[in-house]
């Protein structure tokens, strides 16, 4: 692999060629370790956190951030840490700041029943949402239990609610891991806080401004929040129907919870061409996907864990984390290098990312622009062609736009005219990257 910290220098330059200034006077309104290498287990302990960031640095492998997912509370949501899981979550987030690893803590908008003393204290003061009738509280059926969803249409279920918040915040952690029991609005739409039934949409954005605007107000403004921008759950749609966070406050969002398969990789890729299409800034895809695949030693293969994290190092977001075996060493040192090679690309790429992303933000546009809703190829930027590797063996295939001369990122002896349509093959240790000539 040719130096990528020299390789990205020259992309930042190309993306400022009609303004040498910009790069440097441009301020995104999102602080720079949003797009560095996050990484997270499916349930963990502080044990494991600490260990899980230890051993990536001890593998030269950046970290910028860790996701803390749940469970990490007493319950759904007391906002307590369970100190049998964390005995000392103060000392684990200090150590973890001290590393220059950010902690971001997993949350849903809502509160289970067997939380009996919160859970009665609410209901009692008509804090949560109804049903159609406006009546008792609505019980919903989700993944973790059941429970109900706080009235965020209601100021004093929302002081209440930002009184528990305060327990976690008091912590320094740096963000939310906004998850989505929202969409159980579509059920549970009726605000007493408001006197009327709300939509489900308007329902998600209260719940994601009111983590970021809170957070932010009581730590500062280089917090956020991750949170998903479209999930259509396969069904190959976009638009508000399966719009979740508010495009201007999710600055890194992930696209949902994908099988460990090639084909999960082409549902993460169609999430992220429709969050395109919506003008979400950046996002990304657990990397191998989030669920684990019974069958296999590891949960996943070798061969997608690579590819799936050389697509993620070409995404603003890079995040490797979910069910299953995620760490790279655990199959073998090829794997390793190459993750470790195309994450220090990634961080290579930050600058460019940084500024490129600035711009589209404030034309209220996309970092990524798709070419191809079949094959995803998409330009990141103005500048890098991405052609995704969506199957194993690693073909590809990719139309190049009209007009410049793109160069084989990893051969610049290789260099094609626009509108040429270029079928081949990459090596595991490489990926179908192009720049702008």
């Amino acid at each position: 692999m040719r130096n990528p910290i020299l390789f990205s220098l020259s992309l930042v330059a190309c993306s400022a060629k009609d303004d040498p200034a910009a790069v440097t006077a441009a301020t995104p309104p999102w602080p720079e370790w949003a797009f560095h290498h996050w990484v997270w287990e499916d349930e963990s302990t502080q044990e494991s956190a600490l260990a899980l960031v230890d051993d990536y640095l001890a593998r030269d492998i950046p970290v910028g951030a860790i996701i803390i997912d749940s469970p990490w509370a007493t319950g759904y949501s007391t906002f307590e840490w369970d100190n049998t899981l964390f005995p000392d979550p103060q000392a684990m987030i200090d150590t973890l700041h001290d590393q220059g690893v950010r902690v971001i803590v997993w949350t849903v908008p809502g509160i289970n029943t067997d939380q009996t003393a919160l859970y009665e204290e609410a209901a009692a003061n008509g804090w949560f949402m109804a049903g159609d009738d406006g009546g008792s509280p609505k019980v919903v059926d989700w993944w973790k239990g059941e429970g109900s969803l706080i009235d965020y249409f209601n100021e004093d279920a929302v002081d209440w609610w930002h009184g528990l918040i305060d327990q976690t915040l008091a912590y320094d952690i740096d963000g939310w891991k906004c998850d989505g029991l929202d969409f159980s609005a579509i059920i549970a739409d009726y605000s007493p806080g408001a006197g009327r039934e709300v939509g489900r949409l308007e329902y998600s954005h209260a719940y994601y401004r009111d983590f970021f605007d809170y957070t932010r107000s009581q730590l500062g403004e280089d917090r956020l929040i991750t949170a998903r921008p479209i999930d259509n759950y396969g069904a190959d749609l976009g638009g508000d129907v399966v719009a979740f966070a508010p495009v201007d406050i999710n600055w890194a969002g992930w696209v949902g919870d994908q099988d460990p398969s090639f084909a999960g990789m082409q549902a993460a890729l169609n999430n992220m061409y429709w969050s395109a299409e919506y003008n979400y800034i950046a996002f990304g895809s657990d990397i191998g996907g989030y669920r684990d695949d019974s069958d296999l030693p590891l949960g996943r293969d070798k061969e997608l864990l690579i590819r799936w994290a050389q697509l993620g190092a070409l995404n603003p977001v890079m995040e490797n984390g979910g069910a299953g075996e995620h760490r790279p060493w655990m199959f073998d040192d090829e794997t390793t290098t190459i993750y470790r090679d195309f994450t220090k690309l990634h961080y290579a790429l930050l600058p460019y990312l940084m500024a490129q992303g600035t711009t589209a933000f404030a034309d209220g546009e996309s970092l990524f622009s798709f070419l191809s809703k079949e094959r995803f190829t998409y330009l990141l930027g103005s500048d890098l062609l991405v052609a995704p590797v969506l199957e194993a063996g690693g073909e590809f295939v990719v139309d190049f736009p009209d007009g410049d001369e793109w160069i084989d990122l990893f051969d610049s002896s290789k260099v094609y005219g626009g509108g040429f349509t270029l079928s081949d093959s990459v090596s595991l240790n490489r990926y179908p990257v192009f720049v702008r000539a």
